[in-house]
């Protein structure tokens, strides 16, 4: 198996316990999905694919994301962001999954 060059700039942590996101978009619900890592400048999402939300995205959008962080990890609070991959992941632990990386392009509201 070949891997990735890592090319993140940013630390990230990967060990989150209750990391989540909400993202709502107009004329949906809110969707939440589980964080998989996070930095201070984005986020890996999973998200499965049977997912209704996979079908409203697409890499280059920008979306208003609430971050909920009990762990006290940044970011928190409200940030507008952008899709910069949907990956698949049926490669490691996540199977079902697709992993959809975020960056964030400023902070909107703290919480």
């Amino acid at each position: 198996m070949v891997s990735q060059e890592e090319r993140r700039n940013a630390i990230r942590h990967p060990r989150l316990e209750n990391y989540r996101v909400e993202i709502k978009l107009v004329g949906q619900p809110i969707y939440q999905f589980r964080v998989t890592d996070v930095s201070t400048k984005g986020a890996g999402l999973l998200i499965s694919r049977d997912s209704a939300f996979l079908k409203l995205i697409e890499v280059g959008q920008e979306l208003d994301v609430n971050f909920i962080s009990p762990q006290g990890f940044q970011p928190a609070g409200l940030h507008k962001a952008e899709i910069r991959h949907i990956t698949d992941n049926s490669h490691n632990k996540y199977r079902g999954a697709l992993l959809v990386g975020i960056q964030i392009r400023e902070c909107l509201e703290t919480s």
